[in-house]
């Protein structure tokens, strides 16, 4: 048997086993995070589909890691 959550249903909830799919369907901050932190470990995640587009990115954390990774 198989059922479907949104990420918001899932906040708060941990869970054996995580199907996510990583595309344009992802329309706010975090959500990508919230989806795969659900899962117990690592192994449990399974990532049906990834659009790498589909994740912005704030070029100040980028400045920053960068920064760090040079001292």
């Amino acid at each position: 048997m198989a059922f479907a959550l949104t990420v918001h249903k899932t906040q708060g909830l941990t869970l054996d086993k995580i199907s996510v799919s990583l595309d344009s369907g992802m329309f706010a901050p975090g959500h990508a995070y919230t989806a795969m932190s659900r899962a117990r470990a690592w192994d449990d995640v399974d990532i049906s589909s990834l659009d790498l587009e589909a994740f912005a990115v704030d070029m100040e954390a980028i400045a920053e890691y960068r920064r760090l990774e040079a001292l």
